[in-house]
């Protein structure tokens, strides 16, 4: 994610997404998804397409906005904000593979596909410590490919219609495209806590793949854009994740009454909803860096990246989890919010892997640089 130099309006595009949320990702839309276990809201998906979301990244000859991290942020906030069910992050993390490595027949074919919400696209869950794979790519005397393995990874997978896959073909890492619906390969759902997302089993034996299907782009450097938009993503999502749920707490606090008085006025719970907001500045001021280094495109974009991901998870999931507590019994039922928020946040910190890997990753990028 790079600088677009829009001079869009952030505030009008934030009131946008929320307004839009607020009615397709209200609490009772998000609780009747989970509900019913799907794998795609069909309806926030047409709203997403239709309103852009997805064209933010893809330049505009391919049918995109040619916008940047700054107008990206602000649509992930708000998306943690509604812990909407959106399989966002997978498409646009498909549309920087093939930005960064595809060519122009790649771009042409995939991208306005991919703008117009034609397909939900998704990657398997890299760390930042690297990636491995367990797929193995080979070459077919027509000039195609052959893909075998297995991968059981797909962030919010059994939606997808176009996988961005890492493979091995003998020595030497590749990016390949698969189509499931034209290539015969069946998804499978797998999962988790977080019911407004889920992840994808697909196995591959023998899976005859096109001419033009594999990334001419180096792959250590498509694992490192992917990366990088993942921590932005990522930490962007808890922050309004965050504020949201401390949010619902802070006004209950104002409602609920012990002992004639409102409990937030206890001098406790003031002490430690105050060390919540102080941790939230800090980890929003870090992201809120982050974000202005990749528009700018700076050499270290990637390290700060990598650093807002790992401390705005564990604000959040700390404050998600300390609400349920501030909202005594009924922060534990089913009916109520906060568990949506906590059950976010912790997949969140671990999600493309744990802080101490995303932690260790920093380490390394600093002691390379010294």
């Amino acid at each position: 994610m790079t600088d677009s130099d829009s001079g869009m309006d952030l505030e009008a595009l934030r009131d946008g997404v929320r307004g839009v949320l607020s009615v397709q990702a209200s609490h009772e839309a998000v609780v009747a998804f989970t509900d019913r276990q799907g794998t795609l809201d069909q309806t926030l998906w047409g709203f997403s397409a239709e309103l852009g979301w997805l064209a933010l990244l893809v330049p505009e000859d391919h049918g995109g906005l040619a916008l940047g991290a700054r107008e990206l942020s602000v649509v992930y906030e708000e998306l943690g904000r509604a812990v909407a069910p959106l399989p966002m992050l997978g498409t646009l993390l498909v549309v920087e593979g093939l930005i960064q490595g595809g060519d122009a027949d790649q771009q042409t074919a995939w991208l306005p596909r991919l703008a117009a919400g034609d397909l939900v696209g998704t990657v398997p869950l890299l760390t930042a410590a690297g990636f491995s794979t367990t797929l193995t790519l080979s070459s077919e005397g027509t000039g195609g490919w052959v893909l075998d393995g297995v991968v059981d990874t797909l962030l919010d997978g059994a939606a997808a219609g176009v996988l961005l896959l890492p493979a091995r073909e003998g020595n030497t890492l590749r990016w390949v495209l698969v189509e499931p619906a034209v290539d015969g390969v069946r998804l499978e759902k797998v999962e988790l806590m977080d019911r407004t997302r889920h992840l994808g089993r697909a196995v591959f034996e023998g899976v005859a793949l096109p001419v033009g299907r594999v990334l001419a782009g180096d792959a250590g450097t498509i694992a490192d854009v992917l990366i990088q938009h993942v921590g932005l993503a990522l930490a962007a999502d808890s922050i309004g994740g965050a504020e949201a749920i401390l949010d619902i707490t802070l006004e209950y606090l104002k409602t609920r009454q012990q002992f004639g008085k409102p409990i937030g006025s206890f001098q406790a719970l003031k002490h430690r909803c105050a060390d919540h907001k102080i941790v939230l500045v800090a980890a929003s001021a870090l992201v809120a860096e982050a974000v202005a280094r990749a528009a700018a495109g700076t050499p270290d974009a990637y390290r700060y990246a990598l650093s807002a991901k790992a401390l705005a998870c564990e604000v959040y999931a700390r404050i998600a989890q300390d609400a349920v507590q501030l909202h005594g019994g009924i922060g534990y039922t089913w009916e109520h919010t906060c568990h949506l928020y906590l059950k976010r946040a912790k997949l969140n910190e671990q999600l493309f892997g744990g802080p101490t890997v995303w932690l260790d990753a920093v380490s390394d990028r600093l002691l390379a640089a010294a």
